[in-house]
Parts: C-alpha cells; sequence; structure tokens
C-alpha cells in the first residue's frame, strides 16, 4: 500500500498523476466516433492489505465527456452504496485530467459528516508508478451522483469552472487517471474553493489507481450523456 497524500482544507485533497498522452492521436479522431472507456482497469487488482471489503474502491474505468456548456467525468467501479455519514472511515474517488497543459482533478469526497464534489487544479502531476505530494487549488464545485445500479461516481461542473485555466481549443484533453482512497477525516463544507490544498500530510491510503494513454477530442460525441 502507497499512503497518498490528502490532507484537508474544507475537504480532503488529494495527489495523482498520468502517463503521457499518445500524440498525434487528434489526426485519427473521427468526428462522429463516440469516445467511451477512456480509462480502463481489471477487478480484483486493488492494493489494500488485511480483511477490507474494497468492492466500492475497486476501479474498473472511468471516462470524460464535454459538451459547450458542461463537463462530466466518471468513475465506475466493481460495487457501489450510498453514502454513510456515520462510517468512521470514507471513502474518495478521484479523477485526473489534463487540458492546455493544466492539470486538472475532480473528487468525489465521501466522508463521516457528509459528502463533497469538488474540481482543483495542480501545477504538478504524479506520473504512473511513482509517488509523492504536491498541491492542488480548489477552483469550483462540482455536481456529484452515485448511480448505485451502474456503480459508477459521476461529477459534473459548468466548462466555465475549467476554461479559467485552460480554453480547450487546439487541444487534446489527455494524461487520464483515477484513483481511489480510503479515507479518515470529516467534511468541512464551503470553504475549499480558491484554497491551496496542503497534500504533504497522510490521511489516506491509495486502494486503487488505473492509467490511459487515451485521448479525447473536446467536444466529441461519448457514451458518456453530460450532465448526469
Amino acid at each position: 500500500m502507497r499512503a497518498r497524500g490528502i490532507a484537508a482544507t474544507a475537504v480532503l485533497g488529494a495527489l495523482a498523476g498520468a502517463v503521457a498522452g499518445a500524440p498525434g492521436a487528434l489526426a485519427t479522431t473521427h468526428a462522429s466516433a463516440r469516445s467511451c472507456h477512456l480509462v480502463t482497469d481489471p477487478s480484483g487488482d486493488t492494493e489494500s492489505v488485511g480483511p477490507d471489503d474494497d468492492s466500492q474502491l475497486d476501479i474498473l474505468g472511468g471516462d470524460f465527456a464535454m459538451n459547450r456548456s458542461t463537463l462530466t467525468v466518471v468513475v465506475k467501479v466493481t460495487a457501489l452504496t450510498a453514502e454513510d455519514i456515520t462510517e468512521p472511515a470514507g471513502r474518495i474517488y478521484e479523477y485526473d485530467f489534463t487540458a492546455n497543459g493544466k492539470n486538472f482533478i475532480a473528487m468525489a469526497s465521501l466522508l463521516p459528516g457528509g459528502s463533497e464534489f469538488q474540481a482543483f487544479i495542480s501545477d504538478q502531476r504524479i506520473e504512473q508508478g511513482k509517488s509523492g505530494a504536491r498541491a492542488a487549488t480548489g477552483i469550483g464545485t462540482m455536481t456529484g451522483t452515485l448511480d448505485l445500479q451502474a456503480h459508477e461516481v459521476r461529477m459534473s461542473a459548468p466548462l466555465s469552472v475549467f476554461t479559467r485555466y485552460a480554453s480547450f481549443s487546439q487541444t487534446n484533453v489527455d494524461h487520464f487517471a483515477a484513483f481511489t482512497y480510503r479515507a479518515h477525516g470529516e467534511s468541512l463544507s464551503g470553504t475549499q474553493v480558491g484554497k491551496v490544498v496542503d497534500v504533504s500530510g497522510s490521511t489516506g491510503i491509495t486502494v486503487d489507481e488505473a492509467w490511459s494513454k487515451k485521448v479525447y477530442r473536446p467536444y466529441a460525441p461519448s457514451c458518456v450523456k453530460v450532465g448526469h
């Protein structure tokens, strides 16, 4: 198990990263092709030891989609139940992507006391196979949905949350990665946006991670329904 740096400045922050994107993929992307399964991961490859049930943190895949007004990311896991604010340990689901050289993090923190869905930006990215810590700045609140039937955590936000930092023009979206954590800490709602999250202190443990070299052409059709 690797301890990821996750510390609280309103909600638990996190670190993540991605592998290098595939150059030239834009030229082979057809406008009519649907973007699906941008991140895939085998089941049963979680990193926990001991008797913990990792099914709700076992990543199977992830997706990214956007239209002219909204951006949506999806993390799919083996099993998923609703939030339980009485549980002593929380769950964190994270989806990372890069556009115009800017690294973004979408994070769902299901913690004792409540759930938070937030977007962050970071100057750093953790590459596959490397550990470490980084700082990220909260840039906005996302709308979170737990689809218990599909076992998917979905997060959406107005595109304007991200276009303040990246135009999404003349670029692909890439460096996709998904992470799950078993975390300890309490939700501190409403004070995260605009503040730097110091992720040098570890209060969460990585359970699973998935990386992708695929790319997404902005506004391309997707099997993900944007905003849902």
